[in-house]
């Protein structure tokens, strides 16, 4: 199944959500807002900040290739499909993901 994940939105958090999905969703938006080295005692945990200060093209492909390698490295079982990004509207510079993803069904 493909769902996707909206950065400019937001997602609401639980300390026990309610279905695997929930869960696997959860994950990626707290991936995706995480840098490395934000987490204590896990701070390899996160995405690559490199791609900050780069010109715009270069820094959406160097934040979907960190946002690639960190679903595939921290939330099993899922696949990134698709890529795209937007910006907040007062602020050109700043990139907002939009990850569609095929969430592999649990047996």
């Amino acid at each position: 199944m493909t769902y996707t994940i909206d950065c400019s939105k937001g997602v609401a958090l639980s300390l026990a959500p309610a279905t695997h999905v929930d869960e696997v969703i959860q994950g990626i938006f707290i991936l995706l807002n995480t840098y490395i080295g934000e987490v204590p005692c896990f701070r390899e945990f996160g995405i690559d900040p490199a791609y900050k200060d780069k010109p715009i093209p270069i820094a959406k492909a160097l934040y979907a290739s960190a946002i690639t390698e960190g679903i595939e490295k921290y939330i099993p079982g899922v696949t990134v499909d698709q890529i795209t990004f937007t910006h907040k509207s007062d602020d050109m510079s700043t990139l907002l993901p939009k990850v569609e993803v095929t969430i592999n069904e649990q047996d």
